[in-house]
Parts: structure tokens; C-alpha cells; sequence
């Protein structure tokens, strides 16, 4: 009794597997659609110096983030300066710790990299529609 009951059991195991596998790869598939119409509605956006619009009971709102982090063959020396400059403590923290402090440096900084980063940080920029729903 108990045997057939493993076996039925390991049967199921299977098949919520296989089931979770395929949700995940239409789960990709769905994030890469919409990674591909954001980029487009930013574009158009962007074309159309449009901040942000209103359809339907949504608000659609342009939003960049900053994305700051290290040139990889500088690590060393940025290390060095973090540490110089008062931010040791950054260095048993994980990156998005990093990537935090630099965009506070950064607006501490009217919104530019400090001189001393100059060089040793990169900070792309991710523009993205951040969509919520509307009060009214």
C-alpha cells in the first residue's frame, strides 16, 4: 500500500515539475513581450517629451533609474577610494548596498557622479513605464 502511494507521489512530483517548467518558460516568454512594448512606449514617450498619461482607470508614468556600478578593471581602486572617502563599511555588504549609495552620492551631488567616483563607477540609466491605477 504504502509503495503505490510513493509511486503516485512520484508521479505527481513529476508532473508539478514539468508543469512548473512550462509556466516558467511562458512566464519568460510573457517578460520578454513586455521588456519589448516597454522599450517601444518609452521611445515614444520619450519622442513626445510625454512624462506621463492617463488611459482608462491607469496612469502610465516615464521613470529612469539610475544604475550605477563598478568599472570592472578598477574594482581594486575603487575599493581603495570608497574606503578613503568614509565607506569602508560598504565592503561586507552586498552590491545593491553599493548601487544605493552611489545614487545617494549622486543626488547629493546636483545628480552628478563625485569626482572622486569619476572613472571607477559607470551609472547607465533604465527608462521604464511604471503603470498604477488611477484615484478617479
Amino acid at each position: 500500500m504504502e509503495e503505490k502511494r510513493m509511486l503516485e507521489l512520484a508521479d505527481r512530483l513529476v508532473e508539478l515539475k514539468e508543469s512548473k517548467a512550462a509556466t516558467e518558460a511562458q512566464l519568460s516568454a510573457i517578460n520578454g513581450d513586455i521588456e519589448a512594448v516597454q522599450e517601444q512606449l518609452v521611445a515614444i514617450m520619450t519622442e513626445q517629451e510625454c512624462s506621463g498619461f492617463k488611459r482608462g482607470n491607469k496612469n502610465f508614468s516615464l521613470v529612469v533609474t539610475a544604475l550605477p556600478s563598478p568599472v570592472v578593471e578598477c574594482k581594486a581602486e575603487l575599493w581603495d577610494v570608497m574606503k578613503a572617502n568614509g565607506y569602508e563599511g560598504l565592503f561586507t555588504i552586498n552590491s545593491r548596498t553599493l548601487q544605493s549609495t552611489v545614487k545617494e552620492l549622486i543626488e547629493a551631488n546636483d545628480g552628478v557622479l563625485p569626482d572622486w567616483l569619476d572613472g571607477l563607477m559607470r551609472v547607465a540609466e533604465k527608462a521604464t513605464v511604471r503603470v498604477t491605477k488611477s484615484t478617479k
